[in-house]
């Protein structure tokens, strides 16, 4: 395990670059040979100035490329790849890849997230009565990669192993005078290395993979750590994720969405890898990581409409809460948020979204800029 740490300590600025740079040259080289000649590939690259309360504002550069691989037709949706880098007003630092490739058929699907953070951010503490004044300040760098393989086994519905391993170290902790204090005794608190190997069953039938108008996804995965896979804590993961998606109008200029999304998990569990309430994706008003436990319960409604051209707008309302276990589930700590939004299409081809979010719930509320739908 000290040999592991140190490897990733040391080299992990190479390792995250050598990923990068081999995704890019692959998927470069690959353009003209794997492409389906049906569909011309498209890359977005746009340097931004953002904004979320967990960063206030970042800059950065956003790269976007959708693809088909060769022998693809109109059968297969659009892969995609996407590049980030972000620097943000807290001194925070984001380097991240995510890609969806989808072959030929969709007879199989590859997924796949990398990702290297120096994040500080605020922590509250474990459950769901945490106070404004449990508050307390964390630093940490942190590498992360996920992948998955899905067989299609059935129509829509796949089914296959994912990894995910993660490496959280240079830990620290401070009070809100900014003076370094002890750990808190929670899981994880003075850093850690995990490997986790489980299951995705994965059914999808949306129309578009980054801007669904209808139909609808349904995801079960569970993940399973143990230190006979160099993970220094035992613990199991499961999540569900179900939206579904409705078209008011056949043009798909209206579409109400729905989300549920659950995270249970067992055993000793880091704080990072717990049940969250808040984020620009779900709760959206709360700063990530307000709230947080060994379980979560979140869902979410949104109203999308097409205004003109490029621009739409859409309305949105979200409950959650987070619980040490399943029995201790109480309606008095669930939270809520409502909130609006703009988008503005970057690819009329297949759209894809700038997104312009407001939130707000109890005595908390928070500005979003960011690309994609939420969900």
């Amino acid at each position: 395990m000290k040999t592991l740490k140190l490897i990733f300590e040391n080299f992990l600025p190479v390792v995250f670059s050598l990923v990068l740079c081999f995704q890019v040259k692959a998927q470069n080289a690959e353009t003209d040979t794997l492409t389906s000649a049906s569909y011309k590939t498209k890359y977005t690259p746009i340097p931004f100035v953002a904004y979320s309360p967990d960063t206030r504002l970042m800059f950065g550069g956003f790269l976007l490329k959708q693809f088909k691989p060769a022998r693809a037709g109109e059968e297969t949706r659009p892969s995609n790849i996407q590049l980030t880098v972000t620097y943000t007003q807290n001194q925070q630092i984001n380097l991240s890849s995510s890609y969806t490739v989808l072959y030929p058929n969709e007879r199989w699907m590859w997924k796949g997230e990398t990702g290297f953070k120096k994040f500080p951010k605020s922590y509250w503490g474990v459950g769901p009565g945490t106070t404004k004044e449990d508050e307390l300040g964390v630093n940490y760098q942190n590498f992360k990669l996920k992948q998955t393989l899905l067989k299609r086994i059935a129509e829509d519905i796949y089914l296959g192993p994912q990894l995910q391993f993660s490496h959280m170290y240079n830990v620290s902790f401070k009070d809100l005078n900014d003076q370094p204090i002890p750990p808190p005794d929670v899981t994880g608190s003075e850093g850690s290395t995990n490997v986790g190997l489980g299951m995705v069953f994965h059914w999808d039938e949306r129309d578009n993979i980054l801007t669904p108008t209808r139909n609808h996804y349904l995801e079960f995965s569970t993940l399973f750590y143990s230190p006979l896979l160099q993970s220094e804590y035992s613990f199991q993961s499961y999540k569900i994720d179900a939206r579904k998606y409705f078209s008011l109008k056949e043009s798909g200029k209206e579409v109400l969405a729905f989300q549920s999304l659950m995270l249970f998990t067992s055993g000793d569990v880091p704080f990072e890898e717990m049940g969250m309430v808040g984020g620009e994706i779900i709760m959206r008003g709360y700063l990530e990581g307000r709230y947080r436990d060994k379980n979560s319960i979140q869902a979410q409604l949104e109203y999308r409409r097409l205004i003109s051209g490029r621009f739409a707008a859409v309305a949105f309302g979200a409950v959650g809460t987070v619980m040490p276990r399943l029995r201790d589930l109480k309606t008095d700590s669930t939270k809520w948020t409502l909130g609006a939004g703009l988008r503005y299409n970057i690819n009329k081809a297949d759209p894809t979204y700038i997104r312009v979010d407001y939130g707000f719930g109890k005595e908390t509320s928070g500005l979003y800029v960011t690309f994609g739908e939420a969900f």
